[in-house]
């Protein structure tokens, strides 16, 4: 990883840090997962998501994965908060579907529409749920969407990142991301992904959004190994920790377009 310069990234990344209202991957994370995905789907694929797409012309596929993240702000979807993330006990080696909340949460939520996206026809509702779908694949990607309620999946947890206050669930929503340049180039995920084997996309396709969840956990735990509240988080933790992120993104982009494959397979318009 090429080295990154403190000075230069300084004023750039402070104006991208929110100390609190970190919640979901950033809006530079799920268009550029979003993005790629759509362009490893095939044409037919494509155009199954494009007709869906079409029933609300003003919006792109990128721009649509955002608005889960709006949505839940309204009060007719407030009921899709608890859906962005799955908290598991401090002592928890691993998820377990138990762990789910009654109000939902990852799991179900992506079990949910991923049924609508294989039965529904094409309509507002299906259009919905690919956003929805979509949106939560990303998340489940970020390790601080498995994580603990009593932090907030590190909500709670202040740090400053080049030396600017935030905290640990906003590192890795947005901080490291912006400070890669993803926030510059919407084309970076896209490009990374092309030096990524036909092989190695195929692992990275098998498994379960279960397992999935616990390559999170996994990282989550390693993560909460190395921050302490308060600490300066330095262009050491930024080559430490980057390579985690955009492996978890490039994952994310090519599950998410496996996964539309199999349930747009068959168009029920």
């Amino acid at each position: 990883m090429k080295k990154i310069i403190i000075g230069q990234w300084l004023l750039l990344v402070a104006s991208f840090l929110l100390s609190t209202q970190a919640m979901a991957f950033s809006r530079t994370g799920h268009q550029q997962v979003c993005q790629a995905a759509y362009q490893l789907l095939s044409p037919k694929t494509q155009q199954q998501v494009d007709a869906l797409l079409a029933l609300e012309p003003k919006q792109s596929f990128a721009d649509g994965c955002v608005w889960p993240d709006e949505a839940r702000k309204e009060a007719a979807y407030r009921y899709t908060a608890p859906h962005h993330y799955i908290n598991v006990a401090r002592a928890a080696r691993k998820v377990q579907q138990r762990d789910c909340a009654k109000v939902g949460c990852l799991l179900s939520a992506i079990s949910h529409h991923g049924a609508l996206l294989k039965s529904l026809p094409t309509s507002e509702a299906k259009r919905q749920s690919l956003l929805f779908f979509s949106h939560f694949v990303a998340d489940l990607h970020q390790p601080m969407h498995v994580s603990y309620a009593d932090d907030q999946g590190g909500n709670k947890t202040a740090v400053y990142f080049l030396q600017q206050p935030s905290n640990l669930h906003g590192v890795w929503d947005r901080n490291l991301l912006a400070a890669l340049g993803y926030e510059q180039n919407n084309q970076l995920l896209s490009e990374k992904l092309t030096t990524i084997s036909a092989l190695q996309q195929r692992q990275w396709q098998q498994g379960s959004v279960l397992q999935w969840a616990n390559e999170s956990l996994k990282q989550t735990q390693k993560i909460y190994q190395n921050y302490r509240p308060g600490m300066l988080l330095d262009e050491a933790a930024i080559s430490r920790d980057s390579p985690v992120i955009e492996l978890r993104i490039e994952q994310a982009a090519v599950r998410l377009a496996h996964l539309l494959e199999l349930y747009l397979a068959q168009d029920a318009s």
